[in-house]
C-alpha cells in the first residue's frame, strides 16, 4: 500500500527538534521562581538563571516592594531616587530617596558619609554631593523626641530645616535652647535666636554679668551703672563696662568685692584684683593669678 504524504528527512527533524528545545531553555528562567522573588530571569552560557538587566528586575518583587528595580552586578539594587518613587515602602513608609543601594526616608535617615557634621550642624542626609539638614529629627540631633544636648536645637535653637540647613523659624524653637535660657536669645530672626532688649533686662546674664543692653542680638554690658548692680561686681570687682562686659579697671573697683574683703585682693593691677602683699607696697603685690576664678557662689 501506498502512503499519500511525504516523510520528514530525518536530519531536518533533529534540527527543528534542537530549535524547539532551545527556546524552551531560554525561556524556563522567565518562568522559575527566582524571576520573581529575585529578578534571575535570563539563562547565561553555564545554562543558570541570573540577573542580567534591569528589565529582569523591574518585574521582580524587590522592585516593586523596595524599588530595588536596577541591575548591578547579577543583583537587583536600588540606582537612584527613581527607583524608589513607585515602590510600596515610598507609598507605605515614605522610603523614596535612594541610598546605599536601599531606599530610606530621607527625613530619618543618617547617611554615613555626613556622620561628622550631623551631630553638630544637623546636615545628616546627603544631597547632590553635600550634607544637608532636611527634618527636625536631623536638627534636634537624630531625635524625634526631646533634642540631644550637644545638636543645634538644643544649644542654638536651631530646630528648623530649611533650605538645606538648621534655623530658627519660630520663637518656638529658641524657647527651650541654651540661647534663650542662658543669654536670653529667645526670639526667632532672620534664621537665628537674637535677644531683645527687654529680654536682656530680664536675664540671668543681667543680674550676674551686668549684661543688660541689647546690641546685633546679643545682651552686652552697655554701662557701669549696670555692672555695679551684678553679682561679678560684688564678687570680684567686675563693676565697669569695657567692650561690652563688665570688668574690674582700678583699685576702686577691687574694693567694692569679696575677694577684697574675703582674701586680701584689693589692688588692681595688670587686669585683675591682686594681693597688695604683706605691707610691702604695691610694688610688691602678688602677680595676677590667671589660674584662680571666682564663682558667683563663692571663692575657689
Amino acid at each position: 500500500m501506498w502512503f499519500s504524504h511525504r516523510l520528514t528527512p530525518l536530519p531536518m527533524l533533529m534540527f527543528s527538534l534542537a530549535i524547539t528545545a532551545g527556546c524552551d531553555d531560554a525561556d524556563r528562567c522567565k518562568t522559575a521562581k527566582e524571576c520573581a522573588s529575585q529578578g534571575k530571569c535570563t539563562q547565561n552560557p553555564a545554562g543558570v538563571c541570573v540577573v542580567a538587566s534591569d528589565q529582569d528586575c523591574k518585574a521582580s518583587e524587590p522592585c516593586k516592594a523596595h524599588g530595588k528595580c536596577s541591575a548591578k552586578a547579577n543583583e537587583c539594587t536600588v540606582a537612584g531616587d527613581a527607583d524608589c518613587k513607585n515602590s510600596e515602602d515610598c507609598k507605605s513608609r515614605s522610603m523614596c530617596s535612594a541610598n546605599q543601594g536601599n531606599c530610606v526616608n530621607i527625613e530619618t535617615a543618617i547617611f554615613a558619609e555626613c556622620a561628622k557634621t550631623c551631630g553638630r550642624d544637623g546636615l545628616c542626609a546627603s544631597r547632590d554631593g553635600r550634607c544637608v539638614a532636611v527634618s527636625r529629627f536631623h536638627c534636634a540631633g537624630g531625635s524625634a523626641g526631646k533634642a540631644e544636648k550637644d545638636s543645634p536645637c538644643a544649644t542654638e535653637g536651631l530646630c528648623s530645616a530649611k533650605d538645606g540647613r538648621c534655623g530658627a523659624e519660630a520663637d518656638k524653637d529658641c524657647a527651650d535652647s541654651s540661647a534663650c535660657k542662658s543669654d536670653a536669645r529667645c526670639t526667632a530672626k532672620e534664621g537665628r535666636c537674637v535677644a531683645t532688649a527687654e529680654s536682656c533686662k530680664a536675664s540671668p546674664a543681667c543680674e550676674r554679668d551686668g549684661k543688660c543692653g541689647e546690641k546685633s542680638g546679643a545682651c552686652v554690658a552697655i554701662s557701669s551703672a549696670d555692672c555695679k548692680k551684678a553679682a561679678r561686681c560684688k564678687l570680684e570687682g567686675a563693676c565697669s563696662v569695657k567692650d561690652g562686659a563688665c570688668a574690674a579697671t582700678s583699685s576702686a573697683d577691687c574694693a567694692r568685692s569679696s575677694v577684697c574683703a574675703q582674701v586680701k585682693r584689693c589692688l588692681f593691677k595688670d587686669g585683675a584684683c591682686v594681693s597688695s602683699g604683706s605691707g610691702k607696697g604695691a610694688g610688691n603685690a602678688d602677680p595676677p593669678d590667671k589660674t584662680r576664678k571666682t564663682t558667683i557662689d563663692g571663692l575657689w
